[in-house]
Formats: structure tokens, sequence, C-alpha cells
């Protein structure tokens, strides 16, 4: 307890399936998990977002979907506050209350679940998820609007069930947010089109990039099959400590998100055109922009924290408790940790692609770059008939590619 107390501290479970995890055990990072005993409450939400994206690269959607599930449960029941935690953490810090997540993370529960249901053919259930983040999106919307990957996500949810005017309001909104249209021009212009939006639709027609032409010159495709590759890359930023020290030992101290450099890739298919549809989120930008609209309510917390530590050790100091006041002053100092929990299995990049391809059998190869160096993932064998869509999952990270 007096980790938590003084300087703050993740159960150790967390750490050790972290660590291998990105040293390329995910087995072992689960069993660290899943074996856990006695974990404490206050990182349970931390626990099912870890676990369930371990279990996701390691191809166990059935099992990531039910841990991811948990923690979208406990998500809800987090939204009543816990009086006797706000009250502790006013003494000692952030560590003692229970981890609900930045808004992305949140959101990104939903991502994955949505992947997860997807990759299990469970459409209706990623329709569900869809609607969920949608919510979210909708309570946050400045800070999470440069989550391209996840409204894609969405509209791909609403075009399996031909939502069509749902789906085209989510690629509208991908659009508006990008610097370039271009990437999701292709599909804004063929939905526009086919729903009737012709005058509108026009206007990204000029965004369609030269080498797929095939948009323009061909019969509207929303029909086509398709092969989806969700693809992350690299390791997200991790949280760590910031502190303003006023003298002689009043500390103000706060969560940011390291300045970290990923290394990004490249993704094609052997044979196939440049894919009319690509989107990617940089999670660190969209992980920033969560904690720094929270930004005001920690100043403020911060602020009646330190008011409050304050106020007990001048009270003690008038009762001429010199040496109890110094050590007091010094406890109060060492307490004020910042909470810089996180998920921290998460990727720095999310990429979704949709390649067009004709119904048949199939099997084909990813061809990925990264640095310099190829590496080749050779999909399994799969069939589809017109329309239909096969998704898969690739992992990149420290030179290493690993499908499922």
């Amino acid at each position: 307890m007096l980790c938590i107390f003084f300087a703050g501290c993740t159960a150790a479970p967390l750490r050790q399936a972290r660590k291998s995890f990105y040293a390329g055990k995910p087995a072992e990072a689960v069993n660290a998990l899943s074996e856990a005993k006695n974990f404490p409450s206050r990182d349970r939400l931390l626990l099912f977002m870890e676990k369930g994206l371990i279990l996701h690269h390691l191809g166990r959607y059935e099992e990531s979907a039910n841990t991811l599930l948990k923690a979208s449960e406990l998500m809800e029941k987090q939204e009543i506050i816990s009086i006797s935690q706000q009250a502790a953490s006013f003494i000692t810090n952030e560590w003692v209350t229970e981890y609900k997540g930045e808004y992305s993370e949140r959101l990104w529960v939903h991502t994955y679940l949505m992947m997860n249901f997807l990759l299990l053919r469970k459409y209706e259930s990623a329709l569900v998820e869809a609607k969920q983040s949608l919510k979210i999106l909708e309570k946050h919307p400045e800070p999470l609007s440069k989550d391209h990957f996840t409204r894609a996500l969405i509209a791909l949810c609403f075009e399996n069930f031909r939502q069509y005017s749902d789906a085209y309001i989510e690629y509208k909104k991908i659009a508006e947010n990008l610097p370039d249209p271009s990437p999701v021009a292709p599909r804004i212009y063929e939905i526009g089109m086919n729903l009737g939006f012709r005058e509108e639709a026009e206007k990204y027609k000029k965004f369609i990039p030269p080498d797929i032409p095939s948009i323009l010159n061909s019969q509207f495709s929303i029909l086509n099959s398709e092969l989806v590759l969700f693809v992350s890359i690299g390791s997200a930023p991790e949280k760590i400590s910031g502190s303003i020290i006023i003298p002689p030992s009043i500390r103000f101290s706060f969560p940011q998100y390291e300045d970290k450099i990923a290394d990004d890739a490249q993704v094609s298919l052997a044979g196939a055109e440049t894919p009319p549809f690509s989107v990617t989120t940089h999670i660190g930008n969209v992980a920033k922009a969560s904690l720094q609209d929270r930004a005001a309510k920690i100043i403020a917390k911060e602020t009646a924290r330190a008011a409050m530590k304050e106020s007990i050790a001048r009270a003690v100091e008038h009762k001429n408790e010199g040496i109890l006041s110094v050590l007091l002053r010094m406890a109060f100092f060492l307490m004020e940790e910042p909470d810089t929990r996180c998920w921290e299995t998460l990727p720095a990049y999310l990429k979704l692609f949709r390649f067009p391809i004709q119904p048949g059998k199939h099997r084909l190869k990813a061809v990925i770059y990264q640095n310099g160096i190829r590496k080749d993932i050779i999909l399994p064998q799969f069939s589809l008939s017109a329309g239909q869509k096969y998704y898969y999952q690739i992992r990149i990270n420290s030179g290493s590619a690993i499908g499922n």
C-alpha cells in the first residue's frame, strides 16, 4: 500500500504481461494475467484492456471479445463516482482510485470489439459496438476527432447491413478531419452517387487518387468482394510524470504522454493495385488530445489537494508540533505522484485497408516494408462469393510481422 501512497505503482502481473508481450511472448503475457490472484480492483479495467488486446493479437478473438466486454461493463459501472475513493485521493493521490481510462482508451475498447466481431463474422455484434463507439465520439467530439480508424470501422459496420446513409455520414466526418480527403474520397464518391447525392459526391471526385481510376471508369463497387486488413504498428507512448514545485514543499503533479517517434510501415497486397480505401489513426496524437481535454479538471483537483495538504500541515504547526509538521510535509510531498496508468499494449498506429478482389478462391500475400526491410505474410486460403468480405489482422513491431 505504501507503494501506492508514495510513488504509485501498477500491479505486478500487468508489468510482467506487458514485458512479455513486447518481448514477442504474447502467450506468456496472457498467462501472467490469467493466473493473477487477488488482483487490485483499482486496476481491473487495465487488466481487461491489456488481456483483451493481447488475446486479439493471438487470434483468440472470442476470448478477446469476452474479456473486452467485461471492460465495457466495468466502464458503465464506473460512471457512479466512489465518494470514499475520491476523499482518499485528496489526501494521497489518484493511484488509490479505480482507473477509468482516458476517453480515447474507453473508445478503443469498442474499436477492438468491433474488430473481433468482424473477424468472427458476428456482424450484428459488431454493429452494436459501432453504435457504442458513436456515443463516445459524440460525447467527446474534439479530442477524438482524429481517430479515423474507428470511424472507418463504424462506417464499415453500417455498410455490412446496407445502411449506406449512415456510412456516408461517417465517411464525410473522416474527410472533414483530414487535411486531404483523398483516402476516403473514393468511398464518399461511390456511396454518394449510389444514394443520389450526385452534386455533393462530385465535389470529392477531384480528390480520388489518379492511381485508382477504376472507381471512375466502372460501375459502382459498393457490393464488390473485398479483403479488409486491420494493421497495428509499433507501440503507443506511455504516460510519464510531470511536476511543478513551489518552495518550500508544495508539489503539483500531472500525467503527460511521452514524446515518442514510432516507425511507420507500408502495407500492400502482392499483385494488387493501390487500395482505393485506407485510413490511419495515430494513437499517440489521439491519446494526448484526450488527456489534454481533461487538463482543467486535473489542475482543479491538484489545486484543491495542495490546498488541503497545506491546511493540514499548518494546523499541525500551530500546535507547536515542529518535527511532526516537517515529517508531514515530507510525506505529502512524496505522496504527490501523478496517475500514469494507461493502456500500454496499444499500437502506435492503427491502419485499415480495403482491397477489392474477385469472387472465388484466393491465396494472397501481404507485403510489408518497415525501415527498408521487407516482410511477407501469406494469408490463409479463403473463398468469397460476390459482395462478401474477408477480414484479417496483422501486427507489426520491431521488424517482425505476425498475421491472424
